[in-house]
């Protein structure tokens, strides 16, 4: 099943600044303690990430026997939270933060844990602070391997924000906020 997604007629498509990676190049992470990609994050999906045309960039996904949903394959959840990531990602070419406002997601078939998923990811374009995205899911290795059927479809939109909107709005001393008008790292 699929929504009735329709993106905006006065859709603007950036440029990919020439900051950003060329395309094949890898992407570097958003924030070392992410889930979705981060080293600093042992228990998270260690996902990677490469540039790729026109505004879209590719992830990469180890179907971990612990990301088990239904027995013998990956949690919705966790396919929800990679999309999340890949589109998430792609909005990088901004070189502005972002947060999810909304995301869906169509399940076309289970994916089998042990599996590679590739993601394919766009930024569809903006409006205002308004990003649009959309994604695929491919298992590209292991077991169920079809590179070129998709085993899931994602839309998500995105907001931009200041990067204020990640400042801590307390202090912490030993686990009690010192002042709420402090901004000091957690």
């Amino acid at each position: 099943m699929s929504s009735t997604w329709t993106l905006p007629d006065d859709l603007v498509k950036p440029e990919v600044p020439d900051f950003f990676p060329a395309p094949g190049d890898p992407l570097p992470q958003h924030w070392s303690k992410c889930f979705g990609c981060g080293d600093d994050q042992p228990a998270g999906m260690a996902m990677s990430f490469t540039a790729g045309e026109n505004c879209s960039v590719t992830g990469r996904l180890e179907v971990a026997k612990r990301y088990q949903g239904g027995p013998g394959v990956i949690h919705g959840g966790i396919l929800s939270s990679a999309f999340d990531e890949v589109q998430g990602t792609a909005c990088m070419i901004l070189a502005v933060p972002v947060v999810t406002a909304h995301l869906e997601v169509d399940f076309a078939r289970p994916i089998p844990l042990g599996a590679v998923l590739e993601f394919r990811a766009r930024l569809e374009g903006t409006v205002r602070r308004k990003v649009y995205t959309s994604s695929e899911a491919y298992i590209v290795e292991g077991p169920g391997a079809d590179p070129n059927t998709p085993v899931a479809t994602s839309r998500g939109l995105f907001l931009t924000v200041s990067s204020e909107h990640f400042a801590p709005t307390a202090a912490f001393v030993d686990g009690v906020p010192t002042s709420p008008f402090e901004t000091s790292a957690v």
